[in-house]
């Protein structure tokens, strides 16, 4: 008979399972039954990162009961006490222990943590520092000292350290993409350009160096270029489901927008369905007008998360652009209960409910908007051309004048004024608004001809734009 039979043949996640049920079966008896250390600290491990912090403390002191000298569980406790909230405690705790283990790496670590958690940041600097003087392992010391410059909102410093971080393990992807996003914050695209196509000529079968190379071309808006480093992201790495969304962002921006569906779904072969993915892809269907499979996707996006305001808003908006105001005010409303603060979802609310002459409750919900953000400019436009249908000519005149104060440089508020005007018979104030407006806006003609045609029937109006050139 071969060893092997004797061997257990269960899997890691099944014999740790036994395991914690075997623990949690001790407490409960209050007995006593024999783990090893190595055991002991797994399931330490898996109370950890399931956030059951007790019962991982619970581990420990059993553990530190059975071998009191093992420094690996009196590390541990200090450790789910920081993890606990109790800093200071925490710190004392690894105090004590530092004298006793001046060269364990993970107690000037995880110091280092709690110093930050503390805005301590220049004594983290200092621990991290002391780290390095005799640590043969300087990666995770420069990772932390980069983080600490973050926090410090130093970005260049924290660059100059996930470099020196990177140049211990060019494959730590945290530092990877702590590195990119420190580069387009400070706008050092170029050197990042060059950053990452040194890593690639080194190894140009590394996936994530042609990510970060795609992210920084999307970042500049040189979506080709991204597109053709995505590119070699699925010759690297066909499941790299990150690419196939990067992908789909940039065909988005560059208006391919079926492309981008492709490139979104065939995302969904390689990974769960994320809830932001069903969203673009709405956006997308929404973009080409297919509105009854952009509302698809909305509620694809909702059913995975109903919290998703701007989903809601979606379906508002597709039925909106349908004339379906009844429907379109109960999906808004929806939003507006997850997230009241978006302008955009009450003035969709008070259009719906001008449509169907809900007059109050339209001016309600559009002085809403006026009041949560005055720099909302098609409030300025569409609340006077609301009050002027419903007669109120002194007070349209007067929102439209405010609105011209909040924007002197949109021609469409201006025209909007001057238009009002002249619909009520105020034709010289409508020709001197002209008159000003030609001489501070180029293409007023273009602008009348879509949204004012009736004032290109006046001649005196066709001559202030004839004596200016503005046509």
């Amino acid at each position: 008979m071969q060893d092997d039979e004797f061997e257990s043949h269960e899997e890691p996640e099944e014999s740790i399972t036994k395991s914690i049920l075997r623990f949690e079966e001790m407490l409960r008896n209050k007995k006593s039954y024999f783990f090893d250390a190595d055991t002991l600290l797994r399931i330490t491990e898996f109370y950890i990162e399931n956030f059951e912090f007790e019962k991982a403390l619970d581990v420990v002191k059993y553990a530190e009961n059975i071998n009191p000298a093992m420094e690996v569980f009196q590390i541990k406790e200090a450790y789910i006490t920081y993890l606990m909230g109790n800093n200071e405690e925490a710190l004392e705790m690894l105090e004590r222990l530092q004298d006793i283990y001046p060269l364990n790496e993970e107690i000037y670590l995880i110091k280092g943590a709690i110093l930050n958690n503390l805005q301590q940041h220049k004594a983290a600097l200092e621990v991290f520092k002391h780290l390095l003087t005799f640590t043969e392992f300087k990666e995770d010391a420069y990772y932390q000292m980069a983080l600490t410059y973050n926090y410090m909102q130093d970005l260049h410093g924290a660059i100059h350290y996930l470099k020196n971080c990177l140049f211990e393990n060019k494959k730590n992807t945290n530092a990877l993409e702590e590195l990119c996003e420190c580069f387009l914050n400070t706008n050092r695209t170029e050197e990042a350009l060059t950053y990452f196509q040194t890593l690639i000529d080194n190894d140009p079968y590394n996936t994530l160096y042609w990510y970060y190379k795609g992210q920084v071309y999307q970042y500049i808006s040189q979506f080709e270029e991204a597109l053709n480093c995505y590119s070699y992201c699925h010759i690297t790495n066909e499941s790299f489901v990150d690419a196939y969304i990067e992908t789909g962002h940039c065909l988005m921006m560059m208006g391919e927008y079926e492309k981008a569906i492709d490139s979104y779904k065939q995302s969904f072969e390689f990974g769960i369905p994320d809830t932001l993915i069903y969203e673009d892809i709405a956006k997308c269907y929404d973009y080409l007008e297919n509105f009854e499979e952009a509302r698809n996707y909305y509620k694809k996006a909702i059913k995975s998360n109903p919290e998703l305001h701007s989903a809601w808003y979606g379906v508002a908006s597709t039925l909106a652009d349908e004339e379906r105001w009844y429907e379109s005010i109960h999906y808004v409303k929806k939003a507006i209960e997850v997230d009241s603060t978006v302008s955009d979802y009450w003035f969709l609310l008070a259009d719906c409910e001008r449509e169907l002459g809900n007059i109050d409750l339209a001016d309600e919900a559009y002085r809403k908007v006026m009041e949560m953000d005055p720099d909302y400019a098609d409030i300025w436009i569409e609340y006077p051309e609301f009050l002027y249908e419903n007669n109120q000519f002194d007070a349209a005149l007067e929102y439209a004048k405010i609105g011209v104060k909040y924007f002197p440089y949109q021609p469409e508020i201006t025209l909007k004024l001057a238009s009002l005007h002249y619909r009520a018979g105020n034709l010289k104030e409508s020709y001197n608004i002209l008159e000003e407006a030609v001489g501070s806006f180029n293409n007023l003609t273009t602008i009348i001809q879509e949204q004012y045609p009736e004032l290109l029937d006046d001649v005196n109006i066709l001559k202030i734009l004839e004596q200016t050139g503005n046509q």
